[in-house]
């Protein structure tokens, strides 16, 4: 450059002073021209300058560099991998623009170091890849929901499987085509608590393509940015439909009877006991009849045991058809159940329901060919005039049945002090 030339003089004394490192570049070629000291010591560079492409890592990306420049007169943004001196090599974001310089078309180059940048993102991206790679062969589905508009913006082949839909129909549903309608309200009151915990986890109901019923654990959490705002919602989703059933059916055995589905003895005990507490404050009459069926122990001698398991089916069903959906009829044992009556007016009640339980059972009942008739005593003990607990209600039921059986079977008996004599 020309020193006695004032602008090249300004110039130079600019790049001196100048807070970034800077070269001046030969357009068609690539040789450095001149470089100010900030560039030559970022560099490491000794006095006599490399090539443009010498320092590129990569000497193809310094074709393209040149390339872009010459065409556009400038470069705004350039990212590249420059050769320090020492072999160490650092990530820098290259600006130029093409200028005149003494007759020759000339690149200004300057240079940000973006190395830890570089490196962070580059570190995030694998950290993604990672994420996106484990997602992608994981055996737990996996969903991410906007937050605000409730949009499925992505699922994992995972969670196709289980829902039996192909991925680009999944992401053009919305959440209530696969949940079930008690589901999307428990959902929508989650997002209302977003504010309150950042993640938790529940249970939801979902519906496969063809409509079958499955369980899922949904482990829930929040998505925020860098506002604090919550922008998406990532759910994990495990299939517990299983587990659920299993669940389910040891509850089941815990407090049904396997053969009628009534209630079994413990769940018949904690009926009564919610049935006292409300007579206790309402104080409407209350009813327990013990039932035991005559000569039951015949049909199952004559006719095998088989017969008389389908026999106690029928009984159950047709019990349950002379009381309100407010009652509970329960099987005891063998051929003993017990039925609780609430909310009743008196005595009278209790004795309509016994009549019509006999009258019921009396049809005959066909079993391997042949015609049975089912006979069974009643005994009836009333709550607060025979007792307030459960154990009085039963002793005196019990006493009560037995009270029919001996006055000839097949008819009840109320409960009377006189009865224990």
């Amino acid at each position: 450059m020309n020193a006695d030339n004032p602008a090249a003089a300004l110039l130079a004394e600019m790049a001196r002073l100048s807070p970034q490192p800077l070269l001046a570049i030969e357009a068609d070629s690539g040789a450095i021209l001149a470089l100010n000291q900030l560039a030559r010591d970022t560099l490491g560079l000794p006095n006599a300058a490399p090539a443009l492409r010498d320092l590129f890592d990569n000497p193809s990306l310094a074709r393209q560099f040149l390339l872009i420049a010459r065409n556009n007169g400038f470069i705004r943004q350039f990212e590249a991998r420059l050769n320090l001196a020492g072999g160490q090599r650092v990530w820098v974001l290259l600006a130029a623009r093409l200028v005149d310089l003494d007759g020759k078309s000339a690149l200004i180059v300057s240079f940000t170091d973006i190395h830890e940048r570089h490196l962070v993102e580059e570190a995030l991206r694998e950290s993604e890849q990672r994420h996106r790679r484990v997602l992608e062969t994981a055996n737990e589905g996996y969903a991410l929901f906007d937050a605000r508009s409730g949009e499925l913006l992505d699922v994992n082949p995972a969670l196709c499987e289980l829902l039996n839909y192909p991925r680009e129909q999944l992401l053009r549903m919305r959440p209530d085509a696969v949940l079930t309608e008690d589901s999307m309200a428990k959902l929508f009151e989650q997002r209302e608590r977003w504010g309150s915990a950042a993640s938790r986890k529940l249970e939801l109901g979902m519906r496969r393509a063809g409509g079958e019923r499955i369980t899922v654990e949904v482990s829930l959490s929040a998505v925020s940015d860098v506002d604090g705002q919550i922008t998406s919602i990532f759910a994990l989703l495990s299939d517990i439909t299983s587990r659920k059933l299993n669940e389910e059916r040891v509850l089941y055995l815990a407090f049904y009877d396997t053969l009628t589905a009534l209630p079994n003895r413990f769940l018949f005990s904690e009926h009564i006991e919610q049935a006292l507490r409300q007579q206790a404050r309402q104080g409407k009459a209350l009813a327990l009849l013990f039932i035991d069926l005559d000569d039951f122990k015949r049909v199952n001698d004559t006719l095998g045991h088989d017969a008389g398991d389908e026999l106690l089916k029928v009984i159950a069903k047709r019990l349950l058809s002379c009381v309100r959906a407010s009652d509970t009829v329960s099987r005891q044992g063998g051929d003993e159940f017990m039925v609780l009556l609430a909310n009743l007016n008196g005595e009278a009640d209790a004795v309509q329901v016994a009549e019509k339980m006999l009258a019921t059972l009396d049809a005959p009942i066909e079993l391997d060919g042949q015609q049975v008739s089912v006979r069974a005593s009643i005994g009836i003990a009333l709550c607060p005039e025979h007792g307030n607990s459960a154990t009085q209600l039963r002793r005196h039921a019990d006493i009560a049945m037995y009270q029919a059986k001996f006055d000839g079977k097949h008819r009840y008996a109320v409960y009377r002090p006189a009865s224990e004599d």
